[in-house]
């Protein structure tokens, strides 16, 4: 089962470090941080970056839960294990454990969406992640080379930046 962890913000991989380092892996099947590709502009030209997909949030895949909870309380920077309360804490529900599974590769890494403009600033999506998002986006900033997805997660809405790359609808293949 997939756990939520809440760390600070921009701590997000060293926490997941120290996890993977400090729990047996036992306990630990995988813990990662999502990540999210997008163009950045510097000095001109733009490049691929990747940065973190939801802030403050590393998440650990374990099935033995009250053993894994013990051992993290260890773990320096762990602002807390969501869903936790008494001697447990929940694990993800299946919508949202599909939502970043649906989001990203196997490695957790949410790649690019060619998306085509069309009349309007209508926005068509051609393929990647956002593939079964595109009634979900709220915002887009071609400037920047990203959109804005609205998502319910653990009971909450979230918008998540997605990168994109616009691309003439007949040159797709």
């Amino acid at each position: 089962m997939w756990y939520v962890i809440q760390t600070l913000s921009g701590e997000e991989e060293k926490t997941a470090n120290v996890i993977r380092n400090m729990i047996s892996p036992d306990l630990v099947r995988e813990c990662f941080v999502p990540k999210r590709e997008r163009m950045k502009k510097f000095h001109g030209s733009w490049n691929k970056v990747e940065e973190v997909l939801f802030q403050g949030y590393a998440f650990v895949v374990s099935e033995r839960p009250g053993e894994l909870y013990e051992e993290l309380r260890r773990v320096p920077k762990l602002t807390r294990v969501l869903g936790r309360e008494d001697n447990f804490f929940f694990s993800l529900g299946e919508k949202e454990e599909k939502l970043i599974r649906g989001l990203g590769d196997r490695n957790h890494k949410t790649s690019l969406s060619k998306i085509a403009v069309g009349e309007g600033r209508k926005l068509q999506v051609i393929d990647g992640p956002l593939k079964g998002y595109a009634g979900h986006m709220v915002k887009m900033n071609l400037h920047k080379r990203e959109v804005t997805v609205r998502v319910e997660f653990m009971g909450r809405v979230l918008e998540l930046k997605m990168g994109i790359e616009t691309v003439d609808v007949g040159k797709t293949s």
